[in-house]
């Protein structure tokens, strides 16, 4: 039996390689979000460099964020009536840009994985707390071997420059201490040791939830941090590869090449009618053009990147083989049915974090520990304006749907706009019962004397 020292030192071993796997990981999947992908071509001083770089990469987590946050989500306490928790709820939302966060955070999570926010109290105004998506390469989670959902400890590590300039070394452990958890700061002057922090004191957090929340962006069995959206960046090579190598063929070949035999360099005279006279009638010169217009090579291409977005489930909306305008609404629920079922998995994941999250934030406010919010989700695909105007009606016509149900279905607020109604008919009956009574006015003061006028 491994002794206990030993032991730990393993797992402290296995710890720090699989955190720098996951850095690793980030940074390349940052670098190809951004285009800066590895170059498949050898490239020379002096000569052109054909490498062509198809980041297909940035618009698969682009679209994926855009599907699940694209449109707005609203959250609800209680059904037909703004409560004052709700109200707080949205205040606070509103103070931290609620679908500008939610978007950034969305792309974050596609990018990296996993996902982490952090609660700041007072972080905005007193009373309302700030919301901080925080850089997942920053933050290692440790967690309990036996229960991998139940997390032991957050640590955040970061550096900033010091007052002289010099790096200083930032670490937070938010650890768990039976039902509280305890917030360490630690500071170090460049690569000296750890110790207290002067400017952040140490602290018990005063909840039985701690001051981070975090989700996986795709689920991952077996793991605690989940799945990027980008697992296939070496299909996304091979592509680059392809499409540069087609771009080579083209740039020495595409173009004619002009070949003679029994001609040497002085022999060709041209007429005046610009005609070429060769030297014998055993000379000959022509013209060599591809024998091919690589179209194998490109279909390998269009094959390579159908397959890229086939597994990654974004949808291929090519318009010369999709006729969009052409599609009912369920041929394009066939059409996106990749991406909803995508989507679908990631309102799992990003839905139990934020009903989590409004609950802390909501005993953080003063209203108590048990308030669970409902998502209300929108529907990820494109308007047809018509079709959703007939189904509405159909729906409210028949009883099949509460007006309420419609309203939050089109992103609204029943609450809002049945106060907006309310008021819009309230000045329509003002304005109509001073119309009335001026007429009235006129007439008793336009009678004639006889009729009891003046």
């Amino acid at each position: 039996m491994p002794h206990p020292d030993m032991s730990l030192l393993l797992w402290e071993q296995r710890r720090q390689e699989e955190r720098r796997d996951r850095l690793d990981s980030y940074r390349r999947n940052w670098e190809y979000y951004n285009g800066r992908h590895n170059l498949p071509l050898p490239t020379r001083t002096g000569q052109p460099d054909d490498n062509v770089i198809l980041n297909l990469l940035k618009l698969i987590v682009d679209k994926s964020a855009s599907y699940l946050f694209g449109k707005s989500v609203g959250f609800e306490l209680a059904e037909g009536e703004t409560t004052p928790e709700e109200q707080y709820l949205a205040d606070v939302w509103a103070a931290n840009r609620k679908m500008t966060f939610l978007l950034k955070y969305a792309k974050s999570g596609g990018l990296y994985g996993h996902g982490f926010i952090k609660i700041v109290p007072d972080g905005v105004r007193p009373g309302v707390p700030r919301l901080v998506a925080l850089e997942p390469e920053i933050v290692t989670v440790d967690w309990d071997e036996q229960d991998i959902d139940r997390v032991t400890r957050y640590r955040i590590e970061w550096v900033a420059a010091g007052d002289d300039g010099r790096p200083r070394y930032y670490r937070q452990d938010i650890t768990r201490d039976g039902e509280r958890w305890q917030v360490e700061n630690q500071r170090a002057q460049g690569q000296g040791s750890y110790g207290p922090d002067p400017d952040n004191p140490d602290l018990v957090w005063p909840y039985s939830w701690p001051p981070i929340i975090d989700n996986q962006n795709l689920p991952l069995p077996g793991a605690y941090y989940g799945q990027s959206d980008l697992e296939e960046i070496r299909t996304q090579d091979a592509i680059n590869y392809v499409a540069s190598n087609i771009q080579r063929i083209l740039r020495y070949h595409a173009h004619p090449k002009t070949v003679a035999a029994g001609v040497g360099s002085g022999d060709l005279r041209a007429g005046a009618d610009d005609v070429t006279l060769l030297p014998s009638p055993d000379a000959w010169i022509k013209n060599l053009e591809m024998a091919s217009d690589l179209g194998s090579s490109l279909a390998f291409l269009e094959r390579l990147t159908l397959w890229l977005l086939r597994v990654t489930r974004t949808p291929n909306l090519d318009p010369t083989q999709v006729s969009v305008g052409a599609l009912s609404g369920f041929a394009l629920k066939i059409l996106y049915g990749d991406a909803l079922e995508k989507t679908h998995e990631k309102r799992l994941t990003y839905g139990d974090m934020l009903v989590e999250l409004n609950r802390r934030l909501l005993e953080l406010g003063g209203y108590g520990p048990d308030l669970w919010t409902t998502l209300h989700w929108q529907d990820p695909l494109p308007e047809d304006a018509a079709a959703e105007r007939q189904r509405d009606e159909f729906e409210l016509t028949n009883g099949v749907a509460s007006l309420e149900t419609v309203r939050a279905r089109r992103g609204l607020d029943n609450e809002v706009e049945e106060t907006r109604i309310a008021a819009e008919q309230a000045a329509r009956s003002a304005r109509e019962g001073n119309v009335g009574a001026l007429l009235v006015q006129d007439f008793f003061t336009n009678r004639r004397p006889e009729e009891g006028g003046r």
